[in-house]
């Protein structure tokens, strides 16, 4: 697991923005990890076709399949 936190960049880097009267400041790199948004969208995937998965499967088990696939290709990208 060291080395998927290592990995885990942003998956939106922005540049820090100081903010404006519109506008609030913005830190340098914020927002979603790469883990969570490629665990987002294996989760759409296996919920786009729930005959793969028995959609009576626990959330938490779902969840931890999806994470599963996001760890897998955060170590692909190792390679």
């Amino acid at each position: 697991m060291k080395n998927i936190k290592i990995n885990n960049h942003p998956a939106f880097p922005v540049a820090g923005y100081p903010g404006d009267d519109k506008s609030p400041k913005v830190k340098p790199n914020s927002g979603m990890g790469m883990r969570d948004w490629f665990a987002g969208r294996a989760l759409e995937g296996i919920l786009a076709n729930p005959e793969e998965m028995a959609m009576e499967a626990p959330s938490e088990e779902i969840a931890r399949i999806a994470y599963k696939f996001a760890d897998a290709m955060l170590k692909e990208r190792e390679l």
